[in-house]
């Protein structure tokens, strides 16, 4: 392993509080599902993956989110695809988690908070857009893109119904 990877993945030291650590049943290697364009009559499928890790003497947990996935690029190509990486840090003061998301064509921040079993993320830049991680297994999760509408009804944008690589 070389320096950088060593620094970055050094975790002798994990400094989130107990009741706090609300990603550590994500870490690890994820395969997901996608959908969106839901309400048409041919919603698009892709396969991807999902990578999260503490990093940082575990302070912040970093994903990479690969969609389509790196083997799936090379058969079904998406010219929207993503291939982003987050960074999740542990808010002390308001007990939550913000995070930075960035792509190579954008950057949003998100701050997550638990609400009874599930973890919900408010795009700052755009408040009535939220992302909710629920479901949450051993094996596997959900994940769902949604945009609160005036009334107060939520429209689902898109879904990621997550596997655990083996």
């Amino acid at each position: 392993m070389d320096m950088f990877t060593d620094a970055l993945l050094n975790n002798a030291e994990e400094i989130i509080p107990k009741g706090y650590d609300w990603y550590e049943p994500l870490i690890g290697d994820w395969d997901f599902d996608y959908y969106d364009n839901l309400e048409s009559e041919n919603p698009r499928h892709v396969i991807g993956e999902w990578i999260f890790r503490k990093i940082l003497e575990g302070s912040i947990i970093q994903d990479i989110f690969i969609c389509p996935s790196r083997a799936e690029r090379i058969t079904n190509p998406q010219d929207d695809g993503e291939y982003g990486v987050a960074l999740r840090k542990y808010n002390f003061e308001e007990k939550c988690y913000n995070m930075i998301y960035s792509t190579k064509d954008y950057m949003i921040h998100v701050k997550w908070q638990k609400e009874s079993d599930k973890l919900i993320g408010t795009v700052q830049e755009v408040p009535n857009n939220q992302f909710v991680f629920s479901d949450i297994k051993n094996d596997s999760f959900k994940w769902t893109n949604i945009e609160i509408q005036e009334n107060g009804t939520t429209k689902v944008l898109s879904n990621i119904f997550a596997r655990r690589k083996v």
